[in-house]
């Protein structure tokens, strides 16, 4: 039958065209839009292309997670969440709202430029990790030990922080870098001995010196929480696991940690919606400049 003929109806096909013709005039899609409306003074264009069904349950998710200064994560947090996962995805429209959206609500470039470094860290270590089929149950034990070792000897510390100097190094060789390693965590992690001779020196000093480093803008659970977003949608179990360990030992809840890896979920979400052939990038930023002059300063509910 020619493509442009049209086929006779069955029951079934007639009963879900039904079913979703009335569902086009469900209150809580003019509900949700109100507020969009209600929340940024008009609705953005990219809303055009999302399909009505689900509008309620996305702006609504969107709104009590993202937008709302009533949970767990504070909005400086959540902003660089969001900016390190588009980062990586990419997703340039993501990237050009959370990057103003930051900015505009008093986020330094430096906190922005060190999420998105420690993003850039996650993903060196994930591929190499991946790629050298590392034992899962032997990594996670090194982990464990890994974070033993760093308690220990934070509370043998008693609080004191060791001077910046102390996480800025550059070894000469690799046994160096290996001998640096096993000071400063207990152990030398199988993934590190996974990476070439010739530069784990050079990898070893950007670990240390921003993600190890207490001296930096973001403190330790905040980049770890940062670290655990990008592992969770990657995906890197792997990462996973470590961040999660990261996270507790620095200090994250159980619902940080779950709020992190939901924000995750919604800028992949969205990022879907913003990279469609359909969402003019031009628009999008005009929307989003407007978005965030709206809001900024109010409080959402």
């Amino acid at each position: 039958m020619p493509i442009n003929e049209k086929q006779p109806a069955t029951k079934a096909g007639a009963q879900f065209q039904n079913q979703t013709k009335a569902n086009l005039n469900w209150p809580e899609v003019e509900k949700a839009k109100d507020d969009i409306k209600k929340t940024f003074g008009f609705i953005p264009t990219f809303m055009n292309n999302f399909s009505e069904q689900a509008i309620p349950g996305a702006w609504n998710e969107a709104k009590q997670l993202r937008f709302s200064e009533y949970t767990t994560l504070d909005m400086k947090l959540k902003s660089l969440i969001a900016l390190s996962v588009g980062s990586q995805i990419p997703c340039d429209m993501i990237n050009y709202f959370e990057k103003k959206a930051g900015l505009a609500s008093g986020i330094s470039t430096q906190e922005q430029t060190e999420a998105v470094t420690m993003t850039a860290i996650l993903r060196h270590w994930s591929t190499v990790i991946n790629g050298a089929l590392i034992d899962k149950e032997e990594f996670r034990k090194e982990v464990d030990k890994v974070m033993s070792n760093v308690k220990k000897m934070m509370e043998e510390m008693k609080g004191k922080t060791p001077d910046e100097e102390f996480f800025l190094v550059m070894p000469r060789s690799a046994d160096e870098a290996y001998k640096d390693i096993e000071k400063t965590l207990g152990l030398v992690p199988t993934f590190f001995r996974a990476f070439p001779k010739e530069s784990i020196a050079a990898a070893w000093s950007e670990f240390k010196g921003l993600q190890l480093n207490p001296h930096t803008a973001l403190n330790g659970k905040q980049k770890e929480l940062i670290g655990l977003a990008v592992a969770a949608q990657i995906p890197c179990e792997y990462c996973i696991y470590f961040h999660r360990s990261a996270a507790s030992l620095n200090g994250a809840s159980e619902l940080e940690m779950q709020e992190a890896v939901s924000l995750a979920a919604i800028t992949r979400h969205w990022s879907a919606i913003f990279n469609s052939p359909v969402t003019d990038q031009n628009n999008f930023q005009k929307d989003a400049d407007q978005m965030i002059e709206s809001s900024l300063g109010r409080q959402i509910h």
